[in-house]
């Protein structure tokens, strides 16, 4: 498991079987790893501790997903990082490296996208790629 440091065979088999299902219960996930709930429980308690899971969630079945690079031509970067966190279709803000300076993972209609863009060219310009197919 990639960026995971620290865990054994049996930490990334809880992580992989919590990834699928997060709402599995400890008795019924040790029964497929072969420990009791209670070691699972204290295991996953570690991991949280640890930072090793940061959250358990909900997977939503978007229709449409897209994925937003900026391209900054103002410097008002905390408004526009604050405008971008608490916006309710964006799912995610990451500043990157390489090409942009901000990648957004977002899901609009075709409508709420338009009002979106043009809300968005006030603090520069964006290259948008839209998912056809989620394979992973």
């Amino acid at each position: 498991m990639k960026g995971c440091m620290n865990l054994d065979e049996i930490d990334r088999r809880i992580v992989n079987k919590l990834k699928e299902n997060s709402r599995v219960t400890w008795k019924n996930l040790g029964k497929e790893i072969h420990l009791t709930g209670q070691a699972i429980g204290a295991r996953v308690e570690r991991l949280i501790e640890e930072k090793q899971i940061k959250k358990f969630t909900v997977d939503v079945a978007y229709q449409h997903t897209e994925f937003i690079t900026v391209y900054m031509d103002t410097q008002e970067y905390q408004a526009f990082e604050n405008k971008m966190v608490s916006h309710p279709n964006v799912e995610s803000v990451h500043k990157i490296s390489g090409d942009g300076c901000y990648l957004l993972i977002a899901h609009f209609s075709p409508e709420e996208m338009d009002l979106f863009f043009k809300k968005l060219l006030t603090f520069g310009r964006y290259k948008v790629n839209v998912s056809l197919n989620q394979l992973k």
